[in-house]
């Protein structure tokens, strides 16, 4: 079995790759092409006529890393163990968190995950 990918042919994204065995009745949706898959095809990414480009990395914002964080109360140390955060880090965390998302909202609305999370800071 080999690898193809899906791709939107109007676009060309990379809407799924899967196992095929090339032989088999199989006929892909409407809009969809199938291309022998290498190792850069991705979900995500896309086919740009003559090779697969795979998904740019998007590194988190500060703002995303700190909403995963402040409800975490365990970290690595510096020996890679984990241990308990401190009171005074939970609450510099905190405070930085709501600090970036009181500017957030100034800009704009913010999506429910992060007025829920703001209602939260803001009660203490």
């Amino acid at each position: 079995m080999a690898k193809y990918a899906h791709i939107i042919t109007a676009t060309g994204m990379v809407e799924n790759v899967s196992e095929w065995d090339g032989v088999a009745a199989y006929t892909p949706p409407t809009g969809i092409e199938l291309r022998l898959a290498d190792d850069n095809a991705e979900v995500g990414g896309s086919w740009n006529g003559s090779a697969f480009v795979r998904a740019p990395v998007v590194e988190p914002t500060r703002t995303q890393v700190l909403m995963n964080e402040v409800v975490q109360p365990k970290k690595f140390d510096d020996d890679g163990e984990i241990v308990d955060k401190t009171s005074d880090e939970i609450a510099a965390e905190k405070l930085e968190l709501k600090n970036l998302l009181l500017a957030e909202l100034q800009d704009r609305d913010l999506d429910q995950q992060r007025t829920q999370m703001l209602l939260r800071l803001e009660r203490g």
